[in-house]
């Protein structure tokens, strides 16, 4: 099964679900005539195309106003849903499909509008943490979230009789809200990214909800009134494939489809069913993550296709060919060039030749005004779409940086020891990795020069828990005059914490307590300081909890705090001494006095170490028959060796060589950070129980973790 791609138009850079296509009325069908698209972007232009006998028509343009971060289609229950609803700064503004514009709002809300659906006489509007809910313009209820909204949604009006607004909030959950209440709060496995109607429309009852999730996966949610919700169905890509951005539903050939565009520039194509998980039918990759994904008939009535927009603006289309369309009506269709080729691709390229002389002309002023004038130059301020993320099945963080304009290289500093790994099939970069001065409190220093035409730049890395700075990036464009943004991104103490469920019944044997004259805020930032997933601000609560999980060691770190006490329970001891020392320090700056008592108990470490073990034994167990394997492939080059004389258990060995090399790509290094972790566990054992280290015993532990045959007695190592 095939995709083929044809590009329309470049645009100005355009954010999350800000392309819609316009749905045909009854004249339209009637004249067979094909669906419009309609575009905002992030200079604040809304433009609306139709492709008529091959050439882009565009139908309505307007002038460049604030930056445009939602468009959304409604209209009056029961009529075509033609009506254009867009969001720009704290206010929403409506268009009809001829350009004239019927309605602007102000919403009042304290924050620029993130997101906004529209259903019938309903508006939900929300910025990253309040939340509000307008009919007919008129204020009904207001939420203020403690997380970052990263979508809203309602359920099927009219099916589920009343509006039951649904918030993709950054805590792992979504939240149903009832008013200015929330009803019911449900746990996803990953952080949701993105909502959408179950065939656009909730399905047969209204009640079915897609969640696009962090980690690549979807999930189909069924809702009752009563806001009790559960998993219908979970689809899980066997690859990393990046988080969703859009999500649509589209028919086609009589059967229910399921888009999906992604972070990583994949478009992905899914037969749908309500009640079972989707299968793969087509999937198209490109350079630049996805922002919006349509389904339409654009170019021929006949031909159904997929309409995409990506960050730096390509507005394209992806045509299904399979056994019911021939091929050679969509390339027919595809060619924009119609009769007149010649004199179209002579006026194309004097159209560039006029563009070439005009770009010459202003650069020769723009030199001459700043080298005869002691005005200084201005340099161009590019938006830059940028990410850093947990890949918790991997145990890597994920950064993105993505640029509308051409990347020339980008420069990593950072003040603590970050280990880069190198992607595969990841041509789009040199690597040049420096000497760092310590005096300079530099421990990576790598750079980045990227190939011509570069706008995206993704980096795969880890680093050790306990170590804490700022990763730096320096990126430059490839434009006149030379310049540089900077990004910073902190890496904390806790990097392999992720945020987790509440109802956590499992009671850790370990404890840390503070007590002093701290405020609830100062608290929030300690904490925040060291775990990552923290909101910006404490919620307007006396007491607050949160749980979070070790990706590699799987214990729980349980956290409350309020104003003038923090406790922390967890039977990971490394994290307590990590935490003690940075609650000191923190203290310390500010001239708090704290009251700090802890209890680390041998059952903790006996958990730990087992967790170490257990993990330990496959890794070494998986190297060590690696590195047979290659020993055995040498052997080979003898020419009186062949394979009749290995044993079947070599064979066997041989023949899952791949498997093995993949589970080991999988999580990078983890052996040797399995390993760190034990030694970190035996410094913080000894330290926090007041034990002296025995001579030498650092160097028999690390001895016994390279093998699996003293793993079992790493226990006795132990002063316990």
């Amino acid at each position: 099964m095939e995709l083929y791609r044809l590009d329309y138009t470049l645009l100005g850079m355009v954010s999350s679900n800000c392309m819609k296509v316009l749905p045909i009325s009854q004249n339209d069908e009637a004249e067979k005539k094909t669906q419009k698209i309609i575009v905002g972007d992030q200079e604040g232009i809304v433009q609306m195309f139709q492709v008529r006998k091959g050439k882009i028509n565009m139908l309505f343009k307007t002038l460049p106003l604030e930056k445009i971060t939602a468009v959304c289609l409604g209209g009056t229950f029961g009529t075509v849903q033609d009506k254009i609803f867009l969001s720009m700064g704290t206010s929403v503004r409506g268009y009809t499909k001829k350009g004239r514009m019927f309605l602007s709002f102000d919403t009042g809300l304290l924050e620029s509008i993130k997101c906004m659906y529209v259903t019938g006489s309903e508006l939900l509007v929300s910025g990253k943490h309040i939340f509000s809910h307008f009919n007919d313009c008129k204020d009904i209820s207001t939420y203020l979230c403690p997380e970052v909204i990263n979508s809203i949604i309602t359920l099927d009006v009219i099916k589920m009789q009343g509006i039951m607004p649904i918030l993709a909030c950054a805590d792992l959950c979504i939240r149903i809200l009832e008013g200015s209440t929330v009803k019911e709060t449900f746990y996803l496995s990953s952080e949701p990214t993105c909502l959408h109607l179950m065939k656009n429309n909730g399905g047969s009852h209204g009640n079915e909800l897609l969640v696009g999730l962090q980690n690549g996966h979807i999930v189909l949610l069924k809702i009752e009134k009563n806001a009790s919700t559960s998993i219908l169905w979970e689809l899980i890509t066997q690859t990393k494939q990046g988080a969703i951005t859009c999500i649509d539903c589209y028919e086609f050939n009589g059967e229910d489809h399921l888009l999906i565009g992604r972070q990583s520039g994949l478009v992905e194509v899914y037969s749908l069913e309500s009640h079972s998980v989707p299968i793969e039918k087509y999937k198209y990759s490109c350079s630049e993550s996805i922002t919006s994904i349509q389904g339409g008939v654009i170019r021929n009535f006949d031909i159904p296709e997929i309409i995409v927009t990506t960050f730096t603006g390509w507005l394209f289309g992806l045509t299904f060919v399979d056994q019911h369309i021939d091929k050679e009506i969509v390339l027919e269709s595809s060619n924009i060039i119609l009769n007149d080729e010649k004199q179209k691709i002579l006026d194309i390229r004097n159209e560039v030749s006029d563009l070439e002389r005009q770009v010459a002309i202003e650069r020769n002023k723009y030199l001459e005004f700043t080298q005869k004038s002691s005005r200084p130059s201005v340099l161009p301020h590019l938006a830059i779409k940028n990410s850093m993320f947990l890949d918790s099945e991997n145990l890597i963080y994920h950064l993105i940086i993505e640029l509308e304009a051409t990347i020339d290289n980008v420069l990593l500093q950072c003040d603590c020891l970050i280990n880069l790994i190198d992607i595969e099939n990841n041509n789009n970069a040199v690597v040049s990795k420096s000497k760092c001065n310590e005096e300079d409190n530099n421990k990576l220093l790598v750079t980045y020069r990227c190939q011509l035409n570069t706008t995206k730049l993704e980096l795969k890395m880890w680093s050790h828990e306990g170590d804490h700075g700022t990763l730096t990036v320096y990126i430059t464009p490839l434009l006149q005059p030379k310049c540089c943004q900077v990004c910073k991104f902190p890496i904390k103490p806790l990097l392999y914490h992720q945020r987790t469920k509440k109802n956590i019944v499992y009671q850790p044997q370990s404890f840390l307590t503070l007590s002093g004259g701290f405020s609830l805020s100062e608290a929030h930032l300690w904490i925040s300081n060291c775990l990552p997933g923290f909101p910006e601000k404490p919620a307007s609560q006396e007491n607050l909890e949160y749980s979070f999980e070790s990706i590699i060691l799987d214990t729980v770190l349980l956290c409350a705090y309020s104003r003038g006490s923090i406790t922390i329970k967890t039977d990971n001891i490394t994290a307590i001494a990590i935490l003690k020392d940075n609650f000191s320090r923190d203290a310390t700056k500010k001239n708090i006095k704290l009251d700090m008592t802890y209890e680390i108990s041998e059952g903790s470490l006996i958990l730990m170490i087992d967790a170490i073990v257990s993990k330990l034994k496959t890794d070494i167990k998986n190297d060590k028959t690696l590195k047979l394997i290659n020993a055995i492939k040498q052997l080979s080059v003898n020419p009186n060796t062949n394979g009749e004389s290995l044993t079947k258990e070599y064979l066997l060995m041989i023949s899952n060589e791949d498997k093995l090399k993949q589970e080991a790509s999988q999580k990078p290094s983890r052996m040797q950070r399995l390993q760190a972790i034990m030694l970190a566990l035996f410094d913080d054992w000894h330290k926090l129980k007041g034990l002296n280290v025995k001579p030498n015993s650092r160097e028999d532990l690390y001895e016994a973790l390279q093998t699996s045959n003293t793993l079992d007695s790493l226990i006795s190592m132990f002063e316990l």
